[in-house]
């Protein structure tokens, strides 16, 4: 019996869209490359009051094998935005209803990528605020949060 083994690496990058933190995951541990997980950026990394916030959440996988990724309803993804004290201020889905049907959706040689954007309208107070981004497949969950500063 093969044991699957879920290595995960997290890397923070600072790019010109703004702070980047990306979750690989491997299948297993004789992979040496990074093979799939999710990435997320904003467009910007510092926000003048009352500015909105453009978030977008990838989840990829550069595997030769097809992962497939089953969802309970049709949402795929959400955004959460909480103040320090971890308070929420903001979530994508809340007041959005879904169509309860199951789905799927499979990531592979030929369908590499998948991108979710959403854009946040709320007039959010000078502070830093911690940015998630989920993708909610209820067999591979993966989750991936930022940090940015509204001045």
């Amino acid at each position: 019996m093969r044991m699957i083994v879920l290595v995960v690496i997290f890397a923070v990058v600072l790019t010109s869209f703004g702070l980047c933190l990306e979750a690989y995951g491997n299948t297993s541990l004789e992979e040496t490359n990074m093979s799939y997980g999710i990435s997320m950026t904003t467009d910007k990394i510092m926000y003048s009051i009352g500015e909105p916030i453009i978030m977008t959440v990838k989840i990829f996988n550069y595997t030769k094998e097809d992962i497939a990724f089953h969802f309970n309803t049709s949402q795929r993804y959400d955004f959460i935005i909480e103040d320090e004290k971890g308070n929420e201020i903001w979530r994508w889905s809340k007041d959005k209803m879904f169509a309860m049907v199951l789905g799927e959706e499979i990531l592979g040689p030929i369908n590499t990528e998948i991108i979710y954007t959403a854009e946040c309208k709320s007039k959010l107070s000078s502070d830093y605020y911690k940015v998630t981004g989920i993708f909610i497949a209820k067999d591979r969950q993966m989750s991936v949060c930022i940090i940015i500063e509204v001045k």
